[in-house]
């Protein structure tokens, strides 16, 4: 075998080597930072796809402009709808008897009416008692799912730089073997 041929072997395997793991590079990191189920040939091929239609549509300007022809409008409608209700409401029922006759028990109906008023005082008192301390319940309850939270959040930012950065390794090698293949190539093309 001659060195031309070996150093064209080499420059494939390399190239190939480097492609493939520059590749797998660029899927890891993806797989890193997409949502989950996000397909990433789908996704180049919809950027893919993007590109080539700016392009088409810079180039068409382009010509409309060198020929002088009018811009072509566009039509549409556009119609959102939004809608957001929230109704939130408490009742509290008390129900006393009757009260003595004003006229005929002023002393009666004044101490019925007083200890009324502060049945009912006592009854929002305690209602206010007890909605603080379900608050407060409440609250440190949501602080507990806030600071577990806060951690699965750190650990999964911690979780997708490192894929992210084992990606990159990986593509910085890629590319380097594809370097490494190059150079092969020009080695062949010196032995010739």
């Amino acid at each position: 075998m001659s060195a031309e041929t070996t150093f064209n072997l080499i420059s494939v395997g390399f190239s190939a080597l480097g492609l493939f793991n520059a590749a797998d590079g660029f899927r890891r990191t993806f797989r890193s930072v997409a949502a989950p189920g996000d397909p990433f040939f789908r996704r180049v091929l919809a950027t893919e796809v993007a590109i080539v239609t700016r392009w088409r549509s810079g180039l068409t300007r382009a010509v409309r402009r060198a020929f002088r022809r009018p811009v072509p409008t566009i039509t549409a409608i556009l119609g959102t709808a939004v809608s957001v209700e929230a109704a939130m409401s408490a009742r509290g029922l008390v129900q006393f008897g009757p009260l003595p006759d004003v006229t005929q028990e002023p002393t009666a109906f004044t101490a019925e009416a007083e200890r009324r008023l502060n049945r009912v005082y006592q009854l929002a008192q305690d209602v206010q008692h007890d909605l603080r301390q379900e608050e407060q319940v409440r609250d440190r309850g949501d602080q507990r799912v806030a600071s577990n939270l806060g951690a699965q959040i750190s650990a999964l930012d911690e979780e997708a730089k490192r894929n992210a950065l084992d990606g990159l390794h990986e593509q910085v090698l890629g590319w380097s073997l594809v370097a490494v293949g190059l150079v092969a190539q020009v080695a062949a093309l010196l032995a010739s």
